[in-house]
């Protein structure tokens, strides 16, 4: 009889398509084989994008196999995307304004997929993905499973799977769902969410999620997960980024910024006080670099390039777009400041951008726009560099300064704390398979990870080699 554990990893967000929320899934697909568990990856077929990454392919091991089911909604969606930025016309003063029949049509999408495509659009994947994880289970002989939002759509898939087949099923959260900073339903549609939060989060044999402020969420809104609630942080992979020097090149001060833009998530603080720094005179526009990788508007929009254009900091500022994982890793050790920009809303505290990890390992001092909470209490701890105010111009604007001015005095620098190994990918795909041990070991029931993840080896982990 074939003794091999197998795990059936549902997820949505995998690679071609990019971005920091495919890591986890990625990640763990990639280690969990050096744990004794054989993956099976069920994802998408089609995928409509901003960040698709075909480079992250060559990660999937050649062991794991990839399963992949046809959404028909992105599919269409795909095809009505050039439809829609094609009906759009230029005003005299530049802007880009929707025309009629593209406004329509924005319209209709949003009301079909706020009327029928709940949770979110990958529900009718979704479906289809759980029909094939059956066959998948029997067939492969898997004995547990894992399902990863967003979307939360994967976690209906789990609900099915587990329902139809009785095998042990994990819920993964890397963010929540009706509490989500980003949930905008109302009336029927969210109580509707809300019962199918709840059969979730009772139904599955373990929830799993990546911050401290999430598990508290959960476990204060559904107090029976207590004895079924572990938190498996988000991290590095080491492998990412080989050896990094102790400082990088000198030069112009040049900051980083890696990520995803958006309204809650906006640049126009720490732009505007770049602005007022040149202005006044307190920083040269020469001595001062500021790069973006990613999304810095999304297609169709231009709030942030007309951002820069208004402050005049065309010369300053250079958006190099969305940019393959391995060329964001090397520009982060090749800069002198990493900044992070995080979100404006009263819940944000709770959050921790996956791409901090990435710049912890790094070493490389991180300006960081930020709440108090979780994100910031990081950078802290490894005295990573400096949090300022998210909404006082001014503050960010004098920490700026004093920035650039020690930098223009002592050089780069590179000297916070090392990353412990805890949370470092390899080791957290040990963590997910000491859960799927323990649930998948009818004799010994599992117990909740604590405030700080623990595994038999986390008390004694050394620190991850970020340094040289």
């Amino acid at each position: 009889m074939d003794s091999e554990k197998r795990v059936l990893i549902v997820a949505y967000l995998f690679p071609p398509i990019g971005g920091i929320g495919v890591q986890r899934a990625l990640k763990f697909a990639k280690y969990l084989g050096d744990h004794g568990w054989k993956p099976i990856v069920l994802t998408t077929s089609e995928a409509a994008s901003a960040t698709m990454d075909e480079a992250l392919m060559a990660e999937i091991p050649d062991d794991v196999e990839v399963v992949r089911v046809r959404d028909p909604i992105a599919k269409w969606m795909k095809r009505m995307m050039p439809r829609t930025q094609a009906s759009h016309a230029t005003t005299s003063d530049g802007a880009t304004v929707a025309t009629g029949r593209a406004s329509r049509l924005k319209r209709w999408l949003k009301q079909l997929k706020d009327k029928v495509l709940i949770p979110d659009e990958q529900v009718v994947w979704a479906l289809r993905a759980a029909l094939v994880g059956t066959h998948l289970i029997r067939q492969r002989n898997i004995t547990c499973i894992f399902t990863t939002s967003s979307p939360v759509s994967a976690h209906l898939t789990g609900w099915l799977l587990k329902r139809w087949t009785r095998v042990p099923w994990i819920a993964d959260f890397r963010d929540p769902w009706t509490d989500n900073m980003h949930f905008y339903s109302s009336g029927r549609r969210a109580r509707l969410e809300g019962r199918m939060e709840r059969r979730v989060m009772r139904d599955a044999s373990a929830i799993t999620t990546v911050t401290d402020g999430f598990a508290l969420r959960f476990s204060q809104k559904y107090p029976y997960l207590s004895d079924k609630l572990t938190v498996i942080r988000n991290g590095v992979d080491p492998a990412d980024f080989g050896p990094i020097l102790a400082a990088p090149s000198p030069g112009v001060f040049t900051m980083l910024y890696a990520g995803i833009l958006y309204p809650k998530r906006s640049p126009e603080v720490f732009l505007k006080a770049v602005s007022q720094a040149i202005r006044s005179g307190r920083i040269h526009p020469d001595q001062i670099r500021i790069e973006f990788a990613g999304v810095f508007d999304y297609p169709g929009k231009a709030s942030n390039r007309e951002l820069v254009e208004r402050l005049h900091l065309d010369k300053v500022v250079r958006v190099l777009g969305y940019l393959s994982h391995d060329a964001v890793a090397r520009r982060m050790a090749n800069a002198h400041c990493l900044l992070l920009i995080g979100d404006q809303d009263p819940t944000a505290n709770m959050y921790i951008p996956g791409k901090l990890y990435e710049y912890l390992y790094t070493r490389r001092p991180i300006f960081a726009l930020l709440h108090q909470g979780e994100a910031s209490s990081l950078i802290e701890h490894y005295q990573a560099g400096v949090v300022v105010s998210p909404q006082s111009v001014r503050d960010v604007e004098d920490a700026l300064v004093d920035m650039v001015a020690h930098f223009r005095t002592h050089g780069p620098v590179s000297g916070n704390q090392p990353l412990p190994v805890a949370l470092t990918r390899p080791f957290q795909a040990g963590q997910l398979a000491d859960v799927m041990e323990e649930l998948t070991r009818e004799a010994h029931p599992w117990t909740i990870v604590g405030r700080v993840p623990r595994t038999r080896d986390s008390q004694h982990a050394g620190t991850a080699t970020g340094g040289q």
